[in-house]
C-alpha cells in the first residue's frame, strides 16, 4: 500500500514539475490536508487566519514538490510535513516578536480596567494571577528571538503544547540526543534571559 502511495505521489509530482499541472498540484494537496490541519493546530497562531495558514501550505506544498527528490529515503510527505513546520515556526517567530506580544498584552489588560475596573477578577486577567505571569510569559514567547527554529520548535511543543520529548522525536521525525540537546540549550538561553530581568 506504502509503495502504491509512493507511486501515486511519485507519478503527481512529475506533472507538476514537467507540466505545471494543476489538477495533480490540487490532487496533491488535497491528498496532504489533514496534514495540513494538522500542523496548522499544532501552533498557536493569534494573527493569522486559518485561510492565511492554508494559503501558506499550498505555497509549501507546490515548493516542495518542486525540490522533491524521490531517489531519496524520505517520503514526500515527511519531506513536506517538515518544511510545512519550519514555515509554520518561522510565521510563529514573526507573530511572537516581544513588541506585538506587549501591545496584545497591554491592549487585553487596559480593556479589561476601562470595563470593570476595581472589579477585575484574576480569572479575567489574560493569564490569571498576576502581572509577573504575563510579563514572563512575554519572555517566554520572545525567546523566538534568540532561538534557533529547531530550538524553537521544540520549545513551543514543550511549553505550549505539553509534548512529551518522545512525542517530539516522532513528530519531528528528530533523534532523542538532538531533541534533548535543542532542550538543554533552550533552558540555558531562557535561564539567561530570566537571569538577565
Amino acid at each position: 500500500m506504502k509503495n502504491v502511495s509512493t507511486d501515486q505521489d511519485n507519478s503527481l509530482i512529475s506533472a507538476i514539475k514537467d507540466e505545471n499541472e494543476s489538477a495533480s498540484f490540487k490532487e496533491l494537496f488535497d491528498k496532504y490536508h489533514p496534514l495540513v490541519n494538522k500542523a496548522a493546530k499544532r501552533y498557536h497562531f493569534r494573527f493569522q487566519e486559518n485561510e492565511d495558514l492554508i494559503q501558506e501550505a499550498r505555497i509549501v506544498c507546490y515548493q516542495a514538490a518542486l525540490a522533491y527528490d524521490s531517489s531519496t529515503n524520505v517520503s514526500f510527505g515527511k519531506f513536506f510535513q517538515r518544511s510545512l513546520l519550519n514555515r509554520y515556526c518561522s510565521l510563529l517567530r514573526k507573530e511572537s516578536a516581544k513588541k506585538r506580544m506587549s501591545d496584545r498584552y497591554a491592549e487585553s489588560f487596559d480593556k479589561l480596567l476601562e470595563t470593570q475596573g476595581d472589579f477585575v477578577s484574576k480569572s479575567d486577567l489574560p493569564y490569571p494571577n498576576s502581572l509577573a505571569i504575563i510579563l514572563s510569559k512575554e519572555i517566554i514567547l520572545s525567546m523566538s528571538e534568540s532561538m534557533s527554529e529547531m530550538e524553537y520548535s521544540i520549545f513551543n511543543l514543550l511549553v505550549f503544547e505539553h509534548y512529551t520529548p518522545e512525542h517530539i522525536c516522532s513528530d519531528l521525525n528528530l533523534s532523542r540526543t538532538r531533541v534533548h540537546r535543542a532542550m538543554s540549550r533552550s533552558r540555558a538561553k531562557l535561564a539567561a534571559r530570566f537571569g538577565d530581568m
